[in-house]
Protein backbone atom coordinates (compact mmCIF):
# COMPACT_ATOMS: atom_id res chain seq x y z
CA UNK A 1 0.00 0.00 0.00
CA UNK A 2 1.40 3.39 -1.00
CA UNK A 3 2.80 5.21 2.04
CA UNK A 4 2.91 8.52 0.13
CA UNK A 5 -0.88 8.72 -0.13
CA UNK A 6 -0.96 11.66 2.29
CA UNK A 7 1.32 13.77 0.10
CA UNK A 8 -0.71 12.97 -3.00
CA UNK A 9 -3.98 13.75 -1.23
CA UNK A 10 -2.74 17.15 -0.09
CA UNK A 11 -1.39 18.04 -3.55
CA UNK A 12 -4.65 16.84 -5.12
CA UNK A 13 -6.80 19.03 -2.84
CA UNK A 14 -4.70 22.11 -3.57
CA UNK A 15 -4.50 21.48 -7.30
CA UNK A 16 -8.21 20.80 -7.76
CA UNK A 17 -9.35 23.27 -5.07
CA UNK A 18 -11.54 20.64 -3.41
CA UNK A 19 -12.22 20.67 0.33
CA UNK A 20 -11.90 17.58 2.49
CA UNK A 21 -15.67 17.30 3.31
CA UNK A 22 -16.38 17.10 -0.43
CA UNK A 23 -13.84 14.30 -0.86
CA UNK A 24 -15.34 12.49 2.13
CA UNK A 25 -18.84 12.75 0.67
CA UNK A 26 -17.75 11.60 -2.79
CA UNK A 27 -15.76 8.60 -1.55
CA UNK A 28 -17.65 7.57 1.58
CA UNK A 29 -14.42 7.83 3.59
CA UNK A 30 -14.70 9.75 6.86
CA UNK A 31 -13.07 13.17 7.14
CA UNK A 32 -11.21 11.93 10.21
CA UNK A 33 -9.52 9.16 8.23
CA UNK A 34 -8.68 11.46 5.34
CA UNK A 35 -7.10 14.04 7.63
CA UNK A 36 -5.06 11.30 9.35
CA UNK A 37 -3.87 9.91 6.03
CA UNK A 38 -2.88 13.35 4.81
CA UNK A 39 -0.82 13.89 7.96
CA UNK A 40 1.07 10.65 7.41
CA UNK A 41 -0.94 7.85 9.00
CA UNK A 42 -0.85 4.75 6.81
CA UNK A 43 -4.34 3.56 5.72
CA UNK A 44 -5.30 0.27 7.33
CA UNK A 45 -8.30 -0.51 5.11
CA UNK A 46 -7.30 -1.47 1.55
CA UNK A 47 -10.89 -1.02 0.31
CA UNK A 48 -11.06 2.59 1.46
CA UNK A 49 -7.55 3.22 0.18
CA UNK A 50 -8.56 1.96 -3.27
CA UNK A 51 -11.69 4.13 -3.24
CA UNK A 52 -9.57 7.22 -2.66
CA UNK A 53 -7.08 6.28 -5.36
CA UNK A 54 -9.90 5.59 -7.84
CA UNK A 55 -11.53 8.93 -7.01
CA UNK A 56 -8.32 10.95 -7.44
CA UNK A 57 -7.41 9.12 -10.65
CA UNK A 58 -10.83 9.85 -12.12
CA UNK A 59 -10.71 13.51 -11.11
CA UNK A 60 -7.16 13.90 -12.44
CA UNK A 61 -8.28 12.54 -15.82
CA UNK A 62 -10.99 15.19 -16.15
CA UNK A 63 -10.06 18.31 -18.13
CA UNK A 64 -9.54 21.30 -15.87
CA UNK A 65 -11.70 23.51 -18.08
CA UNK A 66 -14.67 21.26 -17.28
CA UNK A 67 -13.94 21.10 -13.58
CA UNK A 68 -13.44 24.82 -13.03
CA UNK A 69 -16.49 26.67 -14.34
CA UNK A 70 -15.87 26.98 -18.09
CA UNK A 71 -17.17 30.15 -19.74
CA UNK A 72 -19.47 30.10 -22.72
CA UNK A 73 -16.89 31.61 -25.12
CA UNK A 74 -18.85 34.80 -25.55
CA UNK A 75 -22.04 33.07 -26.56
CA UNK A 76 -25.26 34.44 -25.06
CA UNK A 77 -27.18 31.20 -25.49
CA UNK A 78 -28.00 29.98 -22.00
CA UNK A 79 -28.55 26.33 -22.81
CA UNK A 80 -27.87 23.66 -20.17
CA UNK A 81 -24.49 22.08 -21.02
CA UNK A 82 -24.73 18.70 -22.69
CA UNK A 83 -21.50 17.45 -21.13
CA UNK A 84 -21.09 19.08 -17.74
CA UNK A 85 -20.23 17.73 -14.36
CA UNK A 86 -23.00 17.13 -11.93
CA UNK A 87 -22.66 18.64 -8.50
CA UNK A 88 -23.71 17.49 -5.04
CA UNK A 89 -25.27 20.01 -2.65
CA UNK A 90 -25.38 19.25 1.05
CA UNK A 91 -28.83 19.82 2.52
CA UNK A 92 -28.42 19.43 6.27
CA UNK A 93 -25.07 21.18 6.64
CA UNK A 94 -23.27 24.23 5.29
CA UNK A 95 -20.55 22.75 3.11
CA UNK A 96 -19.57 23.82 -0.39
CA UNK A 97 -21.06 21.89 -3.33
CA UNK A 98 -18.71 19.29 -4.77
CA UNK A 99 -18.30 17.50 -8.12
CA UNK A 100 -20.56 14.45 -8.42
CA UNK A 101 -18.84 11.78 -10.49
CA UNK A 102 -21.75 9.44 -11.19
CA UNK A 103 -23.02 10.81 -14.50
CA UNK A 104 -25.99 8.42 -14.35
CA UNK A 105 -27.52 10.37 -11.47
CA UNK A 106 -30.43 12.65 -12.39
CA UNK A 107 -30.43 16.34 -11.43
CA UNK A 108 -33.13 16.94 -8.84
CA UNK A 109 -32.68 13.59 -7.11
CA UNK A 110 -31.83 13.50 -3.42
CA UNK A 111 -29.29 10.89 -2.35
CA UNK A 112 -28.16 9.93 1.13
CA UNK A 113 -24.41 9.52 1.49
CA UNK A 114 -22.90 8.70 4.87
CA UNK A 115 -26.34 9.53 6.33
CA UNK A 116 -26.12 13.05 4.85
CA UNK A 117 -28.81 14.02 2.30
CA UNK A 118 -27.41 15.54 -0.90
CA UNK A 119 -29.26 17.20 -3.77
CA UNK A 120 -27.88 16.27 -7.18
CA UNK A 121 -27.83 19.20 -9.60
CA UNK A 122 -26.25 20.10 -12.91
CA UNK A 123 -23.17 22.25 -12.60
CA UNK A 124 -23.67 25.79 -13.86
CA UNK A 125 -21.43 26.53 -16.85
CA UNK A 126 -23.14 29.77 -17.90
CA UNK A 127 -21.53 33.07 -16.94
CA UNK A 128 -24.86 34.79 -17.61
CA UNK A 129 -26.58 33.17 -14.63
CA UNK A 130 -23.75 33.96 -12.23
CA UNK A 131 -22.63 32.09 -9.14
CA UNK A 132 -25.17 29.45 -8.11
CA UNK A 133 -25.00 26.04 -6.46
CA UNK A 134 -26.48 24.17 -9.42
CA UNK A 135 -29.34 23.67 -11.88
CA UNK A 136 -32.31 21.34 -11.67
CA UNK A 137 -35.21 20.79 -14.04
CA UNK A 138 -38.77 21.73 -13.12
CA UNK A 139 -41.18 18.80 -12.97
CA UNK A 140 -44.93 19.22 -12.69
CA UNK A 141 -46.98 22.36 -13.27
CA UNK A 142 -47.59 23.76 -9.79
CA UNK A 143 -45.89 27.03 -10.79
CA UNK A 144 -47.04 27.15 -14.41
CA UNK A 145 -46.87 29.55 -16.26
CA UNK A 146 -44.03 31.19 -14.32
CA UNK A 147 -41.92 28.03 -14.30
CA UNK A 148 -43.16 25.46 -16.79
CA UNK A 149 -42.33 21.77 -16.60
CA UNK A 150 -39.01 21.26 -18.38
CA UNK A 151 -37.55 24.65 -17.46
CA UNK A 152 -34.17 24.63 -15.73
CA UNK A 153 -33.89 26.71 -12.56
CA UNK A 154 -30.66 27.94 -10.98
CA UNK A 155 -30.52 27.37 -7.23
CA UNK A 156 -28.55 28.95 -4.41
CA UNK A 157 -28.87 27.46 -0.95
CA UNK A 158 -29.88 29.91 1.75
CA UNK A 159 -27.73 29.97 4.89
CA UNK A 160 -30.39 31.91 6.84
CA UNK A 161 -33.68 30.17 6.10
CA UNK A 162 -35.84 32.38 8.30
CA UNK A 163 -35.13 35.47 6.20
CA UNK A 164 -37.50 34.99 3.26
CA UNK A 165 -39.09 37.52 0.92
CA UNK A 166 -42.88 37.22 0.87
CA UNK A 167 -44.24 36.57 -2.62
CA UNK A 168 -40.94 35.23 -3.96
CA UNK A 169 -40.48 31.70 -5.27
CA UNK A 170 -38.18 29.25 -3.53
CA UNK A 171 -37.28 25.60 -3.90
CA UNK A 172 -37.93 24.00 -0.52
CA UNK A 173 -36.91 20.52 0.61
CA UNK A 174 -38.61 19.15 3.70
CA UNK A 175 -37.38 16.48 6.08
CA UNK A 176 -39.27 13.84 4.09
CA UNK A 177 -36.87 14.74 1.23
CA UNK A 178 -39.70 16.14 -0.87
CA UNK A 179 -38.83 19.11 -3.07
CA UNK A 180 -41.41 21.86 -3.58
CA UNK A 181 -41.18 24.82 -5.95
CA UNK A 182 -43.53 27.33 -4.37
CA UNK A 183 -44.19 30.97 -3.58
CA UNK A 184 -43.71 31.85 0.08
CA UNK A 185 -45.72 34.04 2.42
CA UNK A 186 -45.61 34.39 6.22
CA UNK A 187 -47.99 32.16 8.15
CA UNK A 188 -50.20 33.14 11.06
CA UNK A 189 -48.70 30.17 12.89
CA UNK A 190 -45.45 30.79 14.73
CA UNK A 191 -42.25 29.54 13.12
CA UNK A 192 -43.96 28.44 9.92
CA UNK A 193 -44.48 29.52 6.30
CA UNK A 194 -47.30 29.10 3.81
CA UNK A 195 -46.37 27.76 0.39
CA UNK A 196 -48.52 28.89 -2.53
CA UNK A 197 -48.76 27.66 -6.10
CA UNK A 198 -49.81 29.45 -9.26
CA UNK A 199 -52.78 27.09 -9.48
CA UNK A 200 -54.45 26.83 -6.07
CA UNK A 201 -57.24 24.63 -7.42
CA UNK A 202 -54.85 21.86 -8.42
CA UNK A 203 -52.17 22.61 -5.84
CA UNK A 204 -53.67 24.07 -2.65
CA UNK A 205 -51.52 26.04 -0.24
CA UNK A 206 -49.41 24.20 2.32
CA UNK A 207 -48.33 25.44 5.73
CA UNK A 208 -45.05 24.01 6.95
CA UNK A 209 -43.22 24.44 10.22
CA UNK A 210 -39.68 25.71 9.74
CA UNK A 211 -38.58 22.80 11.91
CA UNK A 212 -39.84 20.43 9.21
CA UNK A 213 -37.83 22.11 6.45
CA UNK A 214 -34.39 20.75 5.64
CA UNK A 215 -33.16 23.32 3.12
CA UNK A 216 -34.38 26.33 1.17
CA UNK A 217 -32.98 27.53 -2.16
CA UNK A 218 -33.51 30.89 -3.80
CA UNK A 219 -34.25 30.89 -7.55
CA UNK A 220 -31.45 32.88 -9.20
CA UNK A 221 -32.55 32.38 -12.79
CA UNK A 222 -34.28 30.06 -15.21
CA UNK A 223 -33.56 28.58 -18.62
CA UNK A 224 -36.52 28.09 -20.94
CA UNK A 225 -36.93 24.72 -22.60
CA UNK A 226 -36.58 25.00 -26.37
Amino acid sequence: MDTTIGKRLKEFRIRKNIKMPAIAAATGISKENLYKWEKGTKPSDITLYNKLIEYMDKMDNMPDHILHDPKNNGSHSAQPPSRSLLTGIFLSQDEDPFPWLDENAAPGNIIAMSDKPILIARRNDSSIIGVVDGLIQVTGDSMDPRYKSGYWIALKKLRFTKILNAGFCYFIIDKNLQGLLRKVQPSIENNSVTLLSENETMYPSITKSMDDILAIFSIEGSIIKQ
